[in-house]
């Protein structure tokens, strides 16, 4: 689907749905956050409907926002607490349901997106008489075979049960059937998904999962040249990051190859140990916490690629922001960062198995710190296809609202 400048049409009314809409929160719910800012930047009118819990920070920083909330139950409390995310997810949506009704009684032909969450089994509600869009979805992501021994369990049911809900949707949930449009950021494993629950290839539009500021690509690119041993690692330290991956790689590299890992998480304190246990505290760094994130960018720049072996990722958002400044990747060939990367940004090992997965990260590290010239050619080439795939936030709001111009075209009923 082509893009065509939205000041190039009549006004649109789009009422955006996201259970958390925040800074704080990260996530989704910043993303829920840009979505409704570039929208507002474009010259779309946006209105809001979100849970109240993100509403005292939306009033302190963002006062201009049109925000409908919706308000806890006695019931959705005891939820919260019991940790019955699907239960508290179907309360919502209804809920936000009927929001959405009466604000389309003064604007009837406004385009209804719910924005996340982003997984293809959650259930969405059926607008009837509405223009709905729905995503992007991404999901269906499992572990690859040869990692399966590693899974937690609540990745082992999602993946056994994933068939079943789905099902489930054919006779329970049409709201994702019925939808005008699905944005899809998970390519074929998503399709899949999808099309398991009812849905059809023609409701489907490509998209990317989550965008990058522009002022990422603003900043001066991440030049490479001579020798450089110096890597790093970025996320939340949670298992599936396959951040120790990286860790056992570091005993194989022929180069004294050194590590960052920027981050927090349950896993922290294990990673620490397994540096300790290796002896390579003195080439693994723990970066906890960057109190200026306004000078993340700068203090990039010192690193030679970053590398991210997640078994699980669904996106890659961060590595879409190490291409955007110009940083070359090495990722798994599996999940987001596989439809994100490729040959000539960076490097993708495929998943056989824990032995070579090391060994091919040692490698690409070795080869990628001597070979400043490499290096160079995939920093350039990252940085371009960032931008001409449509990493920044102004190019996937364009497209977006490109499909509100075709939906909003549909009749009524």
């Amino acid at each position: 689907m082509s893009v065509v400048p939205s000041s190039a049409f009549e006004p649109l009314d789009v009422i955006l749905v996201a259970p958390n809409v925040s800074e704080q929160m990260g996530g989704e719910a910043i993303k829920a956050l840009h979505i409704y800012l570039e929208l507002e930047k474009k010259g779309i009118s946006v209105q809001q409907v979100t849970h109240s819990r993100v509403k005292q920070e939306l009033d302190r920083k963002f006062p201009q926002m049109r925000v409908t909330y919706v308000y806890d139950t006695v019931l959705q409390k005891i939820l919260y607490r019991l940790r019955m995310g699907l239960f508290l997810h179907l309360i919502f949506t209804y809920a936000a349901r009927r929001r959405v009704l009466a604000l389309l009684k003064d604007k009837p032909n406004a385009i209804i997106h719910f924005t996340s969450p982003v997984s293809p089994v959650l259930p969405y509600p059926a607008l009837a008489n509405a223009h709905v869009v729905i995503g992007p979805l991404n999901g269906n992501i499992h572990y690859p075979r040869a990692f399966r021994d590693r899974e937690t369990m609540t990745y082992k049911l999602r993946r056994w049960f994933h068939p079943f809900l789905q099902f489930g949707h054919r006779i329970s949930f049409s709201g994702k059937r019925n939808a005008d449009a699905l944005l899809v950021a998970g390519g074929r494993r998503t399709y899949d998904s999808l099309m398991m629950a009812g849905c059809k290839e023609e409701q489907f539009v490509d998209s990317i999962d989550s965008g990058v500021l522009s002022r990422l690509y603003e900043t001066k690119r991440a030049t490479q040249s001579g020798i450089n041993f110096r890597f790093f690692h970025n996320g939340r330290l949670v298992k599936h990051k396959g951040t120790e991956l990286i860790i056992k790689s570091l005993l194989l590299t022929k180069h004294p190859v050194e590590l960052d890992i920027i981050g927090r998480g349950p896993e922290l304190e294990r990673l620490r140990a397994l540096t300790s246990s290796l002896s390579l505290d003195g080439r693994v760094k723990f970066i906890e916490w960057i109190e200026d994130h306004s000078k993340l960018a700068d203090m990039l720049r010192q690193y030679r690629g970053f590398v991210f072996p997640s078994l699980a990722e669904a996106n890659g958002i961060v590595v879409q922001e190490a291409m955007v400044q110009g940083l070359p990747v090495v990722a798994l060939d599996w999940g987001g960062p596989s439809l994100l990367v490729t040959p000539a940004t960076g490097v993708l090992i495929q998943p056989l198995g824990e032995e070579h997965v090391i060994q091919q990260l040692a490698g690409s590290l070795d080869r990628l710190a001597e070979d400043g010239d490499l290096a160079e050619k995939m920093s350039i080439e990252a940085r371009a296809r960032a931008f001409r795939n449509g990493y920044l936030w102004p190019g996937i709001i364009e497209n977006w609202i490109n499909v509100y111009r075709k939906v909003s075209a549909y009749p009524l009923g």
